[in-house]
This record gives structure tokens, C-alpha cells and sequence, in this order.
């Protein structure tokens, strides 16, 4: 297959792509705005912290230490430190202080207005004057 036979996609094929690398790229999109990476980090915080408490003591009271919050561990400590500075940041860009560098401006870009007002057309039916014959006298009636 050469090239451009390679290059060239038809309608249908380019729905495929979409809906095979869209559909995941905007779902990933999504999970990362509501936060869904640190409901990852911390399940596998507790998962590590489980697996840390069940050599010491029974399953039962690792699944009870590690839910119960009295000894987060240092994934947790860190989970949470990383929730609070992302809480914090402004949600808005603030775009009013070097944006001229990349977008130049000057004050003279827009025309001038032009010397003249503008007006509207006249408001004379000039439609009867140009009427070659007259209507017919009785008004046809549509049966």
C-alpha cells in the first residue's frame, strides 16, 4: 500500500477513528476534571496500606485500620496535600499580562467611519407608478 493510498480515509473510516480515539481521549478528559486521579492514587494507597497492615494482624483489623483514618500513611499524607493546593488555585487564567506579546495590538487598526451619514432608502411605493394598465374593477373573487 503506498503513501498517500494510506493518507486517504473515507467518511466512515474517519467515524471509526473518532469513535475509537475520541470517545476514550474525552472520557479520559472528563475522569481527570472531576478529580477521578486521586480517587485512583488513594485506592491504591489503601490498597498498599492493606496489604502493609494484614502482615501484622488478621484481614479483619487491616480493613478496619486502614479505613478508620487514626494512621494514614505517607501516599495518604501526600494525596491530601495535593487535593488541598489543587483546591486552591484560581479557576480563571488570567490572560491580561503578556498576552500583547503573542497578539500584537496597535490602536489604529480598526477603519475610520466614513464622512458621509448613512440613510435609508425613501419610503415611496413607486410600484403603482410603474404599472403599465389598471387593476380590474371587480375584484376577483377565488371559488
Amino acid at each position: 500500500m503506498s503513501v498517500s493510498g494510506m493518507l486517504q480515509f473515507s467518511g466512515a473510516r474517519w467515524a471509526v477513528l473518532l469513535r475509537a480515539t475520541g470517545y476514550p481521549l474525552l472520557f479520559l478528559a472528563l475522569f481527570s476534571i472531576a478529580g477521578g486521579h486521586w480517587a485512583v492514587l488513594q485506592t491504591v494507597a489503601w490498597t498498599g496500606m492493606m496489604i502493609e497492615y494484614s502482615r501484622e494482624s488478621p484481614l479483619t483489623m487491616a480493613i478496619k485500620k486502614t479505613f478508620s483514618g487514626q494512621a494514614p500513611c505517607d501516599m495518604c499524607h501526600s494525596i491530601e496535600a495535593g487535593k488541598q493546593k489543587e483546591s486552591r488555585q484560581p479557576l480563571v487564567w488570567k490572560a491580561d499580562k503578556k498576552l500583547d506579546k503573542f497578539f500584537p495590538v496597535t490602536a489604529l487598526c480598526a477603519p475610520l467611519p466614513a464622512a458621509t451619514d448613512f440613510q435609508f432608502p425613501p419610503l415611496t411605493d413607486e410600484s403603482g407608478a410603474r404599472r403599465a394598465s389598471a387593476p380590474p374593477s371587480p375584484v376577483p373573487i377565488a371559488a
